[in-house]
């Protein structure tokens, strides 16, 4: 996501990188189309995300060519929904579609800066900017802290970041605008 333009005023330092748990930032993409049941689901997991941690709230980073695309474990623990096997030939197919359908070349990074957040305790209602396909939209979502451990998901749809989903011979096959980014965060 496109960063805030800055102001006059020299930024706060920044606390470390967050460390991550497990699939600290997975998204998860649904099959779609009159023929749906010939596709599959997928499952994409950060493979190089990055969290700065400034006063206001987390800000995350990453790179869409450095995404693991249906890595077999994982979508092993997603469940049936997720359960069938997807090969390299697929997985790469996958990976072209989804390069090309971002326009990966032109925006390279995803960006979620934080803008507010609301509540107190565990639960808190957090609004950030998230900046995708060169297209910066602001979100509300909700969050789960305990101790220094963020957990929490959010719907997008990409048709609101200028994004035509997926489709094939004539809407066939597709995937459904509607996806769920899940994230697990560690604070430093």
């Amino acid at each position: 996501m496109a960063a805030l333009a800055g102001c006059a005023v020299a930024p706060p330092p920044v606390a470390p990188a967050a460390e991550t748990v497990g699939d600290a930032l997975r998204i998860l993409v649904f099959r779609g189309g009159t023929a749906a049941r010939l596709g599959h689901n997928h499952v994409l997991r950060a493979g190089d995300l990055r969290v700065d941690w400034p006063a206001a709230g987390p800000v995350l980073r990453l790179r869409l060519d450095a995404l693991d695309i249906d890595p077999p474990a994982v979508r092993q623990r997603l469940g049936p929904a997720f359960a069938s096997a997807v090969d390299d030939a697929a997985r790469a197919g996958t990976r072209a579609n989804l390069l090309k359908a971002l326009d990966a070349a032109t925006h390279p990074e995803v960006i979620v800066r934080t803008l507010q957040q609301v509540g107190e305790g565990a639960r808190r209602a957090v609004e950030a900017e998230i900046t995708l396909h060169g297209t910066a939209r602001r979100q509300w979502f909700a969050v789960q802290i305990e101790g220094g451990r963020a957990r929490g998901e959010v719907v997008l749809r990409q048709s609101d970041f200028g994004i035509q989903p997926f489709t094939v011979l004539g809407g066939l096959l597709a995937v459904q605008d509607a996806l769920i980014v899940q994230f697990d965060l560690l604070q430093p």
